[in-house]
């Protein structure tokens, strides 16, 4: 081949990515980029901050309640899952009424009549049997209530409306 064809090769070339670069910026035209590599995939985190919530979602209430830690599969006994629940508003909370669940469990768990969060406050939900206090409850349930891999859990009130929500 000779150097005056390598030349026009190379002009076409580079016409060519120039006018597709172009048309790109001027359409928003998604151009894919090639990579080869591993896969990253990213590890998720709260969208909010100082709330530590897993995942916002509050239907434009002013209440401030969410899930910020769960173990849906503990090493010991299956019974030792547990929820943590938190208070990131600005006042306390009667969670009268309120209730979780999960898709894959049977039945809710029902807060008490009466249980009050305050802000700041943190109270752990255990599966397990046991005496329900003012910073931890007791589904008390002889089975799991989260499932090990890929479940839903929603906290909802009184009203039926789910104040927050995660999946894993």
């Amino acid at each position: 081949m000779s150097s005056k064809s390598k030349w026009i090769i190379a002009a076409v070339l580079v016409l060519g990515i120039v006018v597709v670069a172009q048309a790109s910026v001027l359409n928003d035209i998604y151009m894919p980029v090639i990579y080869v590599g591993p896969t990253i995939t990213p590890i998720p985190t709260a969208t909010q901050k100082p709330s530590d919530c897993l995942y916002q979602y509050f239907h434009g209430q002013k209440l401030k309640v969410c899930f910020t830690n769960i173990d849906q599969k503990p090493t010991t006994s299956p019974l030792d899952e547990w929820v943590d629940i938190k208070n990131i508003g600005g006042g306390t909370v009667d969670m009268t009424g309120w209730f979780i669940n999960s898709d894959s469990s049977t039945g809710k768990y029902f807060i008490p009549d009466g249980f009050e969060i305050k802000t700041g406050q943190t109270v752990k939900v255990y599966t397990k049997i046991g005496t329900n206090g003012a910073s931890q409850l007791y589904m008390n349930r002889t089975e799991e209530f989260w499932q090990d891999n890929e479940d839903c859990g929603y906290l909802k009130n009184e009203s039926r409306q789910t104040i927050n929500s995660f999946c894993y």
